[in-house]
């Protein structure tokens, strides 16, 4: 037997009401070192890794952290990981090199010298160029056309070979104007304009576009990126279940693309392990369950159905009292080696 992952393509995304509020309570959370970590790689974090960073217990942050820059690490069979070096010396330099009223790093220049590294040439005008006219708006223009605003101090920023995988090799300039004259230069090129199609999705971080910004590491890096990341949603759903003797149901959904299977001829395999315990505000232990599930599947199934999911709904046998209690999740993949666990605070 041999493990394949799943060719199904898609996923179901669970729409979770406040879950914009949900990220910044479990972001108070965390620990210090955990913090710096998690303000450190804001420009290259994806979604789906800020959304199971912020869910785990404290335990496994750790295990996360390094895993995160395994998977951006060109030559994972060495000591050193030249992304990660390479990150870091970036945002040395841009707090040198753009000092001001906060961290250089932070800063409009810092972000796109951090993600796109030093321009080829960088092109300033501290006192300003042309006098600005009345129709002029400096954020829509583009390229070249801007070499300064006004008495604006401004800088123009030119890349030879900007994204050069996803497009034929072209010049680019970015320019930066400071509009309110204290120092805090903002972008005023026009992203959209300026790569036909826009690149303005391409600033989302995504695993794929992290190795783009390191050309030469690109090719190295693939295998890493198009490892997909195990997890899944949930929901903690108040509602009321006399025969369980239940006031919460946790309702699980996890993607099929989301799992390796074992493939055996032309059957698929995975076996699904589902750990819950349910704590009080004093981590007194008040339940804990325990969900076994094999899925067997063929091809032809997982064809037919791309955006297939395996879904669990449990009441919890335990009716929980008014106030603060904490939700504990493992979910493992035994025969795929792969796991995920939770600690998500609920309020009764």
């Amino acid at each position: 037997m041999k493990k394949s992952h799943a060719l199904a393509a898609g996923a179901v995304l669970l729409a979770l009401a406040g879950l914009s509020c949900a990220s910044l309570s479990l972001e108070s959370r965390l620990d210090a070192v955990s913090k710096d970590f998690f303000s450190h790689v804001r420009y290259i974090i994806t979604g789906e890794e800020s959304k199971i960073f912020l869910e785990l217990p404290p335990s496994s942050r750790a295990r996360f952290i390094e895993e995160f820059w395994q998977r951006r690490d060109p030559t994972p069979g060495t000591e050193e990981n030249e992304f990660r070096e390479s990150y870091y010396r970036r945002i040395e330099e841009a707090n040198r090199l753009f000092r001001g009223a906060q961290p250089g790093w932070l800063s409009e220049r810092g972000r796109f010298y951090i993600l796109f590294g030093p321009p080829n040439e960088r092109r300033t005008n501290p006192m300003g160029g042309r006098p600005i006219e009345a129709t002029d708006d400096h954020r829509e223009l583009t390229g070249g056309i801007i070499a300064a605003t006004g008495e604006k101090a401004s800088e123009v920023w030119t890349y030879y070979n900007l994204f050069s995988s996803l497009q034929k090799p072209s010049q680019v300039e970015l320019v930066f104007v400071d509009s309110d004259g204290t120092g805090n230069y903002e972008l005023a090129t026009n992203l959209n304009q300026l790569i036909p199609g826009g690149i303005d999705s391409l600033l989302r971080p995504n695993i794929e576009f992290t190795h783009e910004l390191y050309k030469e590491e690109n090719v190295k890096a693939k295998p890493h990126f198009l490892w997909a990341l195990f997890d899944f949603q949930w929901e903690l759903l108040k509602q009321e279940d006399k025969a369980a003797n239940s006031n919460l149901l946790i309702h699980v959904i996890l993607p099929y693309k989301k799992i390796i299977f074992l493939k055996s001829n032309t059957r698929y395999r995975a076996d699904l392990k589902l750990d819950i315990e349910v704590q009080d505000a004093s981590s007194m232990i008040l339940w804990e369950h325990t969900v076994r599930h094999t899925l067997d599947v063929i091809q032809s199934e997982l064809d037919k159905n791309p955006d297939a999911v395996w879904e669990a709904r449990i009441p919890v046998e335990h009716r929980l009292n008014k106030g603060n209690h904490l939700i504990l999740m493992k979910l493992e993949n035994e025969s795929g080696d792969q796991f995920v666990d939770k600690l998500l605070p609920l309020k009764m």
